[in-house]
């Protein structure tokens, strides 16, 4: 069974308007970006633009991790979400994302396994840096484990 198979066993796809983190990673748009839309792939991380949370206000500025694409149906990816908000490492569901040359990461963060958020091409405003195949591996192994 693949991780988006299991994910949606587990009932854990979520769309990009159901996060409910609050951050702030506007110190990402300090770089002018002036080709939008491009293809990213797996292993990108990338940051959102605007979007509605369940509540009506609008949240952005987020970043997620791309674990498996879509391109079959519609321009989309599957991901999970990025958060600086370390203190929520005491839950198992969260791990450590170290900040480093490759990630591009202004601080240390943790990802989140306990959704996976299916993020339309439209929405990521730019890629910020991405992570080794051997991480990305080691998140799906994780992921599999917690959910199988």
């Amino acid at each position: 069974m693949n991780i988006i198979e299991l994910a949606k066993k587990n009932n854990l796809i979520k769309e990009l308007k159901d996060v409910d983190i609050i951050e702030d990673n506007t110190i990402y748009l300090n770089e002018e970006k002036s080709s939008y839309n491009f293809k990213y792939n797996v292993d990108d991380i990338v940051f959102v633009k605007k979007y509605n949370y369940n509540d009506g206000s609008f949240g952005s500025n987020h970043l997620f991790l791309i674990i498996e694409d879509n391109y079959i149906i519609n321009m989309d990816y599957f991901c999970l979400l990025i958060s600086s908000q370390l203190d929520k490492l005491k839950y198992d569901t969260n791990l450590f994302l170290a900040k480093d040359s490759k990630n591009k990461l202004k601080k240390d963060s943790i990802l989140k396994l306990d959704s996976i958020y299916r993020i339309e091409n439209d929405d990521i405003l730019f890629k910020v840096g991405e992570v080794t195949k051997e991480k990305l591996n080691m998140y799906r192994e994780i992921f599999i484990k917690m959910y199988s």
